[in-house]
């Protein structure tokens, strides 16, 4: 029996310790949505959770995951990366590690995920799930099902109790939970408490947030224990050589609450004053005797009031307050006390008001973001270097962000000349010709614009694209001209194109213009000053072109090889020198050009000038909790240039600030100035410092 006993325990032991470790990552958004941006962790969260409870595997804590991440500082770093992943997986000690990205577009969500070999950095498993946003959950079981198939470990929703086969919840309550989570992780606790609370009231099937509300309690009591473990350790010598019966206790009380107050310690002076009533204070006695009208119970609740009011704990000001003002209404402290009620109550509606509208604020501010950023496409500097498959990108982020808008949200856009700007990417499609995005343009404006102004440019602009239409049927033949010129032409038509290049670009087809100069320079050579000229012409039509179709270095080596042919030209040196002149200002030019489309549109990210607009708004509505996340995500997430940077770490801390999160304050505040240490902001923020409560 003995026996029977430990061999069963021994096959047990090698079953735990052959349970593999799993690492499971944050989600890359790919959708280009903003607000689904905390969906990164949330998803890695729910599968962590779920799969916690799975037997056979060991799954990675998710704050080990961001623990790692911070330390190693990934900052741009792509989950979905096998590089990145494998990097990740190793720093937890996982032999595999789950990553992925998703994507949501209008009612659907994709994921995409990956599992990879640790050691190897080889994809095990490559899934796709797609499905309705509000069957989220329908999603997130397919994942679990399809890593615990891989992974030969048995799954069911129901191993984890945190949901039901066909249960669901809206889309809503799986953001709030993320960003529940993302709050966490930016020490915003108490705010990510109240989102879960105000969730479940809500979504009360959603067992998922009530497991993570238990879990962020114990979070928040262990941390508040902490904080006053060491509040207590710092008075608790004070507090034990007081005593209550000497005559000059009053008088020493009174010390430390004025040493507390005027060195900021305002945490340190409500800690204080919990002691004093736990030592079973009398609070009608009074401070300096009998002929002293102050009572330790006045004193301790204005001190309480005063340090509430300094620490923006608005909710237990107006309470304290209330408590103070109705005990001692004929205090020498009421109007003070009174003002600080007075502009809690004004903060806390503020707050409750700002969220009225927001939703179409901040859509207005994110179309105003992508339409700022769209719109430099049209600048000829920028649209010379955009190909066919670049141009199908910006195709679709105009859809998505700017098409796709309700008349409430453009109603909501403050920008005076909305048509205008609505649709200059008209001109963008024009280039390309893109006539269903055209008429797709014309469309939406026909039915969002409503004003009789509004309609009449959005007639104007059906007329303009019933113009096109025309002129490309007759522009359609040139273009066929010019493709059988560019694959058979004869001496005399491909030299009337060369000579004629300015002409023929009105027709949008550099890559015909750049086979029919390549055509011309192999086949032919110049002789006359007029040949010669025209031999030079189709030289820098190829080298520009390239230029625009291929890259500047190709196009530059293009023209080293001309140079090179100078002999070819002695006869005609003047003609060939200027031709040079002329080439090496075009390719400097067109570099310039293309380093300011690099710099305004390929390298940077709209998501960037959406996330300000949002913490602008956010800020302007005393919504700080989403300034502050927001600000976050915009340094964390995206490379912003040294201003930038500095100025979103001054406006973090100020939003921490407003919260009364004085950690997050200095902590923000000391990463600044260490980064940028001669930056304006950070010698305005430690003016602030100094007088912050400690």
């Amino acid at each position: 029996m003995r026996k029977g006993i430990l061999l069963l325990l021994f096959f047990a032991f090698i079953s735990i310790t052959n349970a593999k470790t799993i690492a499971i990552s944050y989600f890359d958004n790919s959708s280009g949505e903003v607000k689904y941006n905390s969906l990164s962790k949330g998803i890695a969260d729910m599968l962590i959770t779920d799969l916690s409870k799975v037997k056979g595997v060991d799954i990675v804590e998710r704050e080990k995951l961001e623990k790692l991440i911070q330390e190693i500082k990934l900052g741009q770093s792509k989950y979905f990366d096998p590089a990145t992943a494998q990097k990740l997986g190793k720093g937890l000690g996982a032999q595999n590690i789950l990553t992925g990205s998703f994507y949501v577009l209008d009612n659907t969500i994709r994921i995409d995920a990956r599992l990879i070999d640790v050691q190897t950095g080889a994809i095990v498993l490559a899934e796709e799930v797609t499905g309705a946003k509000n069957n989220f959950f329908s999603l997130h079981s397919q994942l679990a099902a399809l890593l615990s198939k891989n992974l030969k470990v048995e799954y069911t929703p129901a191993a984890s109790g945190l949901y039901k086969p066909n249960e669901e919840v809206a889309f809503t309550a799986v953001v709030n939970y993320s960003n529940a989570v993302e709050l966490q992780d930016e020490g915003m606790g108490a705010d990510a408490k109240l989102l879960l609370e105000k969730t479940i009231k809500t979504y009360p099937q959603f067992h998922f947030a009530e497991n993570k509300l238990d879990e962020l309690k114990e979070w928040l009591k262990k941390a508040e224990q902490k904080r006053d473990a060491l509040i207590s350790e710092e008075l608790k010598n004070t507090i034990s050589s007081l005593d209550s019966a000497d005559d000059k206790f009053g008088m020493k009380v009174s010390t430390i609450w004025t040493t507390l107050f005027s060195s900021y310690k305002y945490n340190q002076l409500l800690s204080f004053n919990t002691s004093l009533r736990k030592m079973g204070l009398n609070e009608k006695r009074k401070i300096y005797g009998e002929a002293s009208p102050l009572t330790f119970g006045e004193m301790m609740l204005f001190y309480d009031c005063t340090a509430l009011n300094v620490l923006k704990k608005h909710d237990e000001l107006i309470d304290a307050s209330k408590a103070f003002i109705t005990a001692y209404p004929a205090s020498m402290y009421f109007q003070s006390v009174k003002i600080n009620l007075e502009t809690s109550i004004k903060e806390m509606e503020k707050r409750e008001n700002g969220k009225k509208g927001l939703e179409n604020k901040l859509g207005s501010e994110a179309l105003e973001a992508y339409l700022k950023y769209l719109n430099k496409l049209q600048w000829r500097t920028n649209l010379q270097f955009v190909n066919d498959k670049e141009y199908k990108i910006y195709k679709q982020l105009y859809k998505s962000q700017v098409l796709s808008v309700s008349k409430e949200t453009l109603d909501a856009w403050s920008e005076s000349g909305k048509f205008r700007e609505f649709t200059e990417f008209f001109d963008v499609a024009k280039s390309f010709d893109d006539t269903e995005t055209m008429e797709e343009i014309v469309k939406v404006c026909k039915k969002i614009f409503t004003a009789d102004d509004d309609q009449e440019q959005a007639l104007s602009l059906e007329n303009k694209l019933a113009e096109y239409k025309t002129k490309s049927e007759e522009d359609a033949k040139k273009i066929t001209d010019l493709e059988n010129i560019a694959k058979k032409g004869s001496k005399e038509e491909l030299e009337k194109v060369v000579k004629w290049l300015f002409v023929n670009e009105k027709y949008n087809r550099p890559d015909l213009l750049m086979t029919i100069c390549e055509r011309y320079i192999k086949e032919f050579k110049g002789g006359t000053p007029d040949q010669t000229e025209i031999l030079l012409n189709a030289w820098k039509g190829m080298i520009v072109n390239t230029a625009k179709l291929k890259s500047i270095e190709e196009a530059k080596k293009s023209f080293e090889t001309l140079k090179e042919k100078a002999a070819d030209f002695k006869d005609n040196n003047a003609v060939f020198e200027k031709s040079v002149r002329e080439i090496t200002l075009d390719l400097k030019n067109l570099q310039n050009d293309y380093n300011s489309y690099l710099k305004n549109i390929k390298n940077t990210d709209p998501m960037i000038g959406v996330l300000e607009n949002y913490a602008g708004i956010y800020k302007e509505n005393y919504q700080f909790t989403e300034e502050a996340y927001t600000r976050k995500q915009l340094i964390d997430l995206y490379k912003l240039d040294s201003d930038k940077e500095a100025i979103q770490l001054y406006l973090l801390s100020m939003s921490y600030y407003n919260l009364g999160y004085f950690d997050n304050v200095k902590k923000t505040a000391e990463y600044l100035k260490e980064k940028y240490p001669s930056s304006t902001y950070s010698e305005s923020i430690s003016s602030i410092l100094n007088f912050m409560p400690k």
